[in-house]
């Protein structure tokens, strides 16, 4: 199994090539190092610019090299791989390694594999949890990397766990506070026994809203996420084309629209996009539906989306807050 090992040892070198053109990077980032320096240029030998220290909040402005991955000091063979971002902060600007910090909401999963110590980042942690069969919630957690052995990577792997005993659906690390208990209305629901499907694909229509704890009584807003595309068949094999994901705002005459086809969309023409709904309801607490849409835009590789209502912008309903993205089919 050594071999195998060695491939997925490899991969985040690998997928280089694969997320250059679809690269995603939160606008907002937090310092999560003790200290980290502010340099003049992407290279850690060039003139320091700032010394900033744990929890300073930065605005992203751009990725060296169209997020291209290299080592932190090039002149040192154990130094980290990761990419330099371009940030501001105050009347400060330059350049960071994103090993070192983290954007201000992010997105993980329980009992997955981490290679890295940046997913236990000195932030908020909380899961969501299957409160019952009705709804679901946030709890706040406490979260640490158990080394466990696995015949698969062909070694022993750190894994991402809490102190609750239940499973949870998803992670959430976060700069700020998030209010916890009732988050949404999925509870144990399963799609499957209600003849749902959660995939997006060309020609579906899926509906995401806040839900309504007990007693709660406010009238929300509930949107539609509509798939279209064109699907034909190209020398014995389905190619879809012209693919594009709509938000629809159904309170609305006429109906309001967003285009959410940019954050879903392949990286390579050939690839189909393959689109899903794994999560809806109120995360940031606002009475407006948040999500988390799946994708698979790389040659290899899926990742799952957290967009929230409150980090959209004028003219949208939602905007893409952060990704987990993970190697394989």
């Amino acid at each position: 199994m050594k071999p195998i090992f060695i491939l997925f040892a490899l991969l985040p070198i690998c997928q280089i090539s694969a997320q250059n053109s679809v690269a995603f990077f939160p606008e907002e980032l937090v310092v999560t190092a003790n200290s980290l320096n502010l340099r003049a240029e992407p290279d850690a030998n060039s003139k320091k610019v700032a010394s900033l220290p744990q929890g300073t909040l930065l605005q992203f402005l751009e990725s060296w090299n169209n997020g291209q991955y290299t080592q932190a000091d090039t002149t040192d063979e154990n130094a980290p791989y990761g990419r330099w971002l371009k940030v501001r902060n105050k009347n400060n600007t330059g350049w960071v390694f994103d090993v070192y910090v983290s954007g201000t909401t992010e997105l993980f999963y329980e009992n997955s594999p981490q290679f890295d110590m940046k997913s236990i980042a000195p932030l908020y942690w909380y899961g969501i949890y299957a409160r019952d069969s009705f709804a679901d919630e946030v709890r706040k957690v406490q979260v640490r990397l158990a080394e466990e052995p696995n015949e698969f990577y062909g070694g022993a792997i750190k894994l991402l766990k809490t102190n609750q005993k239940d499973p949870s659906k998803f992670l959430i690390a976060s700069h700020a506070p998030l209010p916890t208990g009732y988050c949404g209305p999925l509870g144990v629901f399963d799609p499957n026994q209600m003849f749902f499907s959660k995939s997006l694909g060309p020609g579906s229509q899926l509906s995401i809203y806040p839900g309504n704890d007990q007693n709660d009584t406010i009238v929300k807003p509930t949107y539609g996420l509509a798939a279209t595309g064109c699907a034909s068949l190209d020398d014995n094999f389905v190619r879809i084309t012209d693919y594009q994901l709509v938000l629809l705002d159904y309170a609305t005459e006429p109906i309001s629209t967003q285009n959410l086809t940019e954050w879903v969309r392949p990286e390579m023409v050939e690839v189909n996009p393959t689109v899903d709904l794994l999560w809806f309801g109120d995360l940031d607490r606002d009475n407006k539906p948040d999500a988390i849409i799946q994708d698979c835009p790389y040659e290899v590789g899926c990742r799952a989306s957290l967009f929230l209502s409150s980090k959209a912008k004028p003219g949208e309903y939602l905007r893409k807050a952060c990704e987990f993205y993970w190697p394989g089919d």
